[in-house]
């Protein structure tokens, strides 16, 4: 998935980034396209002198620090920045290293972008091939270097010693002036202060449509620092309702499935409630149109079936007792559908801020973490009667979109987060160097989360903590 998300980019070339294709590049001659904020054409590779990397790196943070937009190696353009040829360049692995490896070694901080190998190809009875007489794969074709707008701006590049800032200024680049650095400086935390407080938000308005009689809940938020945007629609509606109803909630089959699709303002909301209750059961989900959501489990109380075999004591605390498997698969599950929520259906990018915490906790729910299979010692030092503060951590939407070890990381981050809270200084299902550790696992899980770890190339340990 490319992190560039643009309808101008996308309307030029007539597709989506990652399907980019030759026939698309020879379009933009063919329309003479102009060069513009997010458009520059270059029609030869950047050399390998200091000036040329420094225009590599330059080119890639100005974008970033701008609008974004995409830098096409192999098109030539005219004296009004028009594409007026397509005669490519050399394609090859080490030279899509060597771009990366430039930007990486001169600007500051290192801007996310995607560096594209595009191959040249004829097409032969509706069929892409590569042109006669060429080698397979072809060794000529186009580099598309595609950049996002950065929330990490501005970002600066090693210009003679001394930092300077790019910023693209129509079809041509400049340097931002002293006091538009510090500008973007304030922009750039005024942005993180936004994050935080919009996460707040809907954490909020979450926990106001959960039913907490009942079993505890695990609530994971999230919010884009580049928020999206979608518009509701009846058919957008019928849509989602589609595609939920009657989906398990988790990633590992629980029991529990989505049951109850309904509107709010700029939201879809989907609950595993069934009837005419107000409340949220089992699971929730509030997915809003800039991008933001929050995705709620409810998870196994390890309590609830002695509680019920005891008589009721009228004022007497409720314990409970949280499964700690469980904790990790609602936050590998919650984090998966909130950041694929996000990126396919609003079109956000960036980086993710995740919140994660459990609830309810109070005097008359005192709580502790446990388990019940035999291997490992992971339950609460004490049993906690205040809601502790919420787990957090920050990674690529993109990667938190795919199941992969970087999802894993960061469920694995907030779990153990979420555990030191009750004193367990680490929970030992998931690793943060991304890791399915087996053994952490009782037989009514590991198989399960086994397969679905080895379904997705995260590696599976059976290593232990010391």
């Amino acid at each position: 998935m490319v992190a560039l998300q643009s309808r101008r980019i996308e309307s030029l070339l007539g597709t989506k980034l990652d399907q980019i294709r030759a026939a698309h590049i020879h379009a933009l001659v063919d329309i003479a396209a102009q060069e513009a904020f997010d458009l520059d054409f270059k029609a030869t590779l950047y050399g390998r002198s200091d000036s040329d990397r420094r225009a590599l790196a330059g080119d890639v943070a100005a974008l970033a620090n701008t609008g974004g937009g995409i830098v096409v190696l192999g098109v030539d353009e005219d004296g009004q920045a028009r594409a007026v040829a397509a005669p490519g360049i050399e394609l090859s692995d080490a030279e899509i290293a060597r771009i990366r490896q430039v930007v990486a070694s001169l600007a500051a901080p290192m801007p996310v972008f995607d560096v594209l190998g595009v191959p040249e190809t004829s097409v032969v009875e509706g069929n892409e091939v590569a042109p006669p007489g060429w080698s397979e794969p072809p060794t000529r074709g186009f580099i598309v270097i595609a950049v996002p707008r950065s929330p990490a701006a501005p970002h600066a590049v090693l210009v003679n010693e001394a930092l300077r800032f790019p910023k693209r200024n129509g079809a041509t680049t400049r340097y931002l002036s002293e006091p538009e650095v510090a500008t973007a400086y304030r922009d750039r935390f005024a942005g993180a202060a936004r994050q935080a407080a919009r996460v707040a938000e809907v954490e909020g308005e979450a926990v106001a449509r959960l039913d907490t009689t009942d079993l505890p809940w695990v609530l994971i938020s999230l919010v884009p620092d580049l928020p999206g945007d979608f518009a509701i629609s009846r058919e957008v509606y019928l849509e989602f309702q589609r595609q939920a109803i009657g989906k398990p909630a988790a990633i590992l089959d629980t029991g529990t499935t989505c049951q109850r699709v309904n509107v709010g303002r700029r939201r879809l909301l989907v609950d595993g409630a069934s009837g005419s209750t107000p409340l949220a059961r089992w699971m929730s989900a509030e997915l809003h149109s800039d991008g933001a959501g929050t995705y709620a489990l409810q998870v196994a109380d390890l309590a609830e079936q002695r509680r019920r075999q005891l008589p009721p004591e009228d004022g007497a605390p409720r314990p409970q007792l949280v499964d700690d498997e469980s904790i990790a698969v609602a936050l590998l599950s919650g984090i998966l559908h909130s950041a694929r929520h996000a990126r396919d259906r609003a079109a956000a990018g960036g980086s993710a801020l995740v919140r994660a915490q459990l609830l309810p906790i109070s005097e008359a729910r005192p709580t502790e973490i446990g388990h019940s299979r035999s291997f490992s010692d992971s339950r609460s030092r004490y049993p906690l009667i205040d809601n502790p503060p919420a787990a957090e951590a920050a990674a690529s939407l993109d990667d938190l979109a795919e199941p992969g070890p970087v999802l894993v990381s960061v469920a694995a981050a907030l779990a153990d987060e979420i555990g030191q809270a009750f004193g367990v200084p680490e929970m030992g299902q998931l690793s943060r160097d991304g890791e399915v550790r087996r053994r952490y696992w009782g037989h009514g899980w590991q198989q399960r989360i086994v397969a679905w770890a080895e379904q997705h190339n995260i590696p599976v340990s059976d290593a232990t903590l010391q």
